[in-house]
């Protein structure tokens, strides 16, 4: 995480993170890396990809999605995903 305070993760998005992951949704930011939540694998990947999807009712590409490396980036692929169903 960068030396600046970072503003808290979206509640819904950090809480499915924290289902996944077992990081306590208050401790994840914006900034915060996936890389560097313990016990971070592929496997881990595509379970936080599958809780997504059906959280949010969306469909991410899989190359864009395992390219995303913070808590914003994924928030911006959802917002992105879920601004195309709306069209």
């Amino acid at each position: 995480m960068s030396d600046h305070t970072a503003a808290p993760a979206p509640t819904a998005l950090a809480e499915v993170i924290s289902s996944v992951t077992d990081v306590p949704a208050g401790q994840l930011t914006g900034d915060t890396r996936f890389d560097a939540l313990g016990h971070w694998n592929s496997f881990a990947a595509l379970r936080l990809l599958t809780a997504v999807e059906e959280h949010f009712g969306i469909k991410l590409d899989l190359r864009t999605y395992l390219g995303t490396e913070t808590v914003d980036g994924l928030a911006g692929l959802i917002g992105a995903a879920t601004d195309g169903r709306r069209r």
